[in-house]
């Protein structure tokens, strides 16, 4: 006959241990998973829209026409023409976007606002995993704002780099706006 517990009869610590793992365990191997869901994988798939197509699959290149709309996991890119470069694997590789102007939006881990940017030129890499924007290059950060004529936004390390570190020819221009709390 098992020993019942009685309200109010203190536990020891160990038997606290033993009751919690096989609840906790469970939970904690659930919480990669939803930090993760933000995070781009390669193996998703890529969706795209556009007024045309011309899918080039002997060089592995796409050109897609007419109010494109381009999304990966939790990038989306929209511009008049985009290019896509494809790896031989048929995931993308890199996207050259134009526009009056071309936008990228991310929805970022942890941040209340998405990262927006605009440029009439933008390139993504997906190998450094950075987006170029150039000419024109706005990149919104919740209040703030970045302009120069070349922009590179590092998505893994969520960095913004511009001016002369990038080649650009403009002096770099910065509003930031104090935290509210």
């Amino acid at each position: 006959m098992k020993n019942k517990v009685k309200w109010g009869t203190r536990i020891s610590p160990r038997a606290l241990t033993i009751l919690a793992v096989p609840i906790l365990v469970p939970a904690l191997l659930l919480v990669p998973r939803c930090l993760l869901a933000l995070e781009d994988s390669p193996e998703e798939p890529l969706y795209l829209e556009a007024d045309s197509a011309e899918i080039f699959e002997a060089i592995a290149l796409s050109i897609y026409k007419g109010d494109v709309i381009v999304r990966h996991g939790t990038m989306e890119i929209r511009g008049d023409q985009v290019t896509v470069h494809h790896d031989p694997e048929r995931r993308p590789e890199f996207i050259v976007a134009i526009g009056r102007p071309a936008t990228y939006l991310q929805r970022e881990q942890g941040e209340e606002k998405d990262i927006e940017a605009t440029a009439l030129h933008m390139e993504y890499d997906r190998a450094r995993d950075e987006i170029t924007l150039i000419d024109q290059a706005v990149v919104f950060q919740g209040e703030d704002t970045f302009r120069n004529d070349r922009i590179i936004y590092d998505r893994a390390q969520a960095r913004i780099k511009a001016g002369a570190i990038t080649q650009g020819k403009e002096r770099v221009k910065i509003r930031i706006s104090p935290s509210r709390r």
